[in-house]
């Protein structure tokens, strides 16, 4: 089962305690003091990889503890600052912090390699070396480390997709993916076979772009009907929209319209997005003329409307072409600045 969306908490480590101590050498029994200083805490930082497909290795393990500072030692000895622990997460991870009752966003890992700080480690404690004075030369006062930072985090993982098709039960979207990439979905003649995202590297001969194929859509998806539609969440990132639909079902332009709908209802900023209509199933169709009168009737929609059969794989070519040319299009524009990385400080509290 793909895994896209996990809450868990991290605790980071606790600083070393300080020491308290004193010389003691054999012709110097009273020497002053000597404690060292207690050693940092490790860091918890999320690293972007592409090895990573999901989250699934989130999801039974909920709490993520670094290991804490060492405690100073005598002779001034520094305690042992204690290694970070770096989690590892899918590139195209957004990360939230809960706090208050909300959910703030502090890093969007897109590149592989990426690495953002979750929970900072305590500091180690002092030692009694620091508070010697000229009155007070026998201090038996040490420092104990600070607390780790602890946060509720929610991990949320969003495709990094070039193209998404999107279409209705036994539209073809599993034996298109299947034709024209490696992909090796289920394909079957009853509907949701897909019940998660199936991504595809598609090659044209000069271009290779991600393809992912949608589980389907029905009427009413909003409210929940069918498989929902939360996974229209993957098409956030893509370049490209294609919408597949069955040659041999009535009323195809209405058809469209309400999966359209069902799209823009769950996020409108998706209607910006580059689009195609590909009529799937062709080789059904014995009368050219009705495939005449098909791409008319859709013709409406305002976006290039192919004809296809996955099946018979006539038409992937011209296809494949007119998507890639779409994506390329969009991933040539000015890139937009990346808004700052959000640093997450926590108001200080006495201790």
């Amino acid at each position: 089962m793909f895994v896209d969306n996990v809450e868990i908490r991290v605790k980071a480590g606790n600083g070393g305690s300080g020491q308290a101590s004193f010389r003691r050498e054999k012709f110097l029994p009273f020497g002053g003091p000597d404690g060292g200083d207690g050693g940092k805490g490790g860091d918890i930082y999320l690293l972007a990889d592409n090895d990573m497909e999901d989250l699934a290795s989130f999801k039974h393990r909920t709490l993520y503890k670094a290991q804490n500072g060492g405690r100073g030692g005598k002779n001034r000895m520094h305690g042992l600052n204690a290694e970070d622990l770096v989690l590892k997460v899918p590139a195209g991870t957004i990360i939230y912090v809960k706090e208050g009752g909300r959910e703030l966003m502090i890093a969007d890992l897109q590149q592989k390699g990426k690495k953002t700080l979750l929970a900072r480690g305590g500091k180690g404690g002092k030692g009694n070396v620091h508070y010697a004075t000229a009155t007070r030369k026998a201090p038996t006062i040490f420092q104990p480390g600070e607390e780790g930072e602890q946060r509720d985090i929610i991990l949320k993982v969003r495709l990094l997709t070039d193209a998404c098709i999107i279409g209705y039960p036994n539209s073809g979207k599993s034996s298109l993916i299947a034709a024209i990439s490696a992909a090796r979905p289920e394909v079957a003649d009853y509907p949701f076979t897909t019940k998660a995202p199936v991504l595809g590297i598609v090659d044209d001969g000069g271009r290779k772009y991600v393809w992912a194929e949608m589980p389907a859509i029905i009427g009413g998806a909003q409210e929940g009907k069918g498989l929902g539609n939360m996974f229209l969440v993957h098409a956030e990132k893509a370049a490209v929209l294609l919408y597949l639909l069955d040659a041999s079902s009535p009323g195809l332009s209405g058809e469209f319209m309400n999966l359209k709908k069902e799209v823009v209802l769950f996020d409108p900023k998706l209607r910006e997005k580059k689009s195609l209509i590909a009529v799937n199933k062709i080789d059904a169709i014995e009368d050219p003329a009705a495939l005449d009168s098909i791409k008319a009737e859709l013709a409406g929609a305002g976006w290039p409307v192919l004809m296809v059969s996955a099946v018979e794989r006539q038409g992937l070519g011209e296809l494949v072409s007119s998507v890639h040319e779409l994506i390329s299009e969009e991933r040539l524009k000015p890139a937009e600045e990346d808004a700052p990385e959000v640093i997450f400080r926590p108001k200080p509290v006495d201790r």
